[in-house]
């Protein structure tokens, strides 16, 4: 668990990422492109989460 910590930190930075790229779509009058573009940002942000974690799981 000790060395999946720093992708377990950018999964929960990536989901906070989202949630908020949501909340300024539905409360913000901004352009759908701009927010589909945070969305995507965060997502790759999750990825690069998972793939952190995967990549520190099997390296022992």
């Amino acid at each position: 668990m000790k060395k999946n910590k720093k992708g377990i930190i950018t999964l929960i930075i990536g989901a906070i990422a989202l949630v908020c790229s949501l909340l300024v779509n539905r409360y913000l009058e901004i352009d759908d492109v701009f927010c589909v573009i945070l969305m995507i940002i965060s997502l790759v942000i999750e990825v690069y989460g998972l793939f952190q974690i995967i990549k520190d799981t099997y390296n022992n």
